[in-house]
């Protein structure tokens, strides 16, 4: 315990030479302090443009969409026809009695 506290109290004692080794900061107000060089790397270093991929014209689109024949499969059987069935299904055709 005793040797630890000599080693702190040692580091203490040099604590205030070690201080004032360090460099001092140039004035911000004095206009002739030399400033070191700042070595940034350009944000757009890596900057590719954009290039437009060739695609069809809408004329093409137009025809391949007309031409295919996704509506094939669909299937109009469920839909109301206006008979009497059709009746039932309407909104407002039967309530229910108030609960007391």
């Amino acid at each position: 315990m005793r040797m630890f506290i000599a080693a702190l109290s040692s580091a203490a004692a040099l604590l205030p030479a070690l201080v004032h080794a360090t460099t001092q900061n140039p004035d911000p107000a004095d206009a002739a302090a030399s400033v070191p060089a700042v070595s940034v790397p350009s944000a757009f270093a890596d900057y590719q443009p954009y290039r437009d991929q060739q695609g069809p014209t809408w004329q093409e689109l137009n025809r391949s969409v007309a031409s295919s024949s996704g509506m094939n499969g669909m299937s109009h059987g469920n839909m109301l026809d206006g008979s009497a069935d059709a009746s039932k299904n309407e909104h407002g055709s039967s309530h229910e009695e108030p609960a007391i």
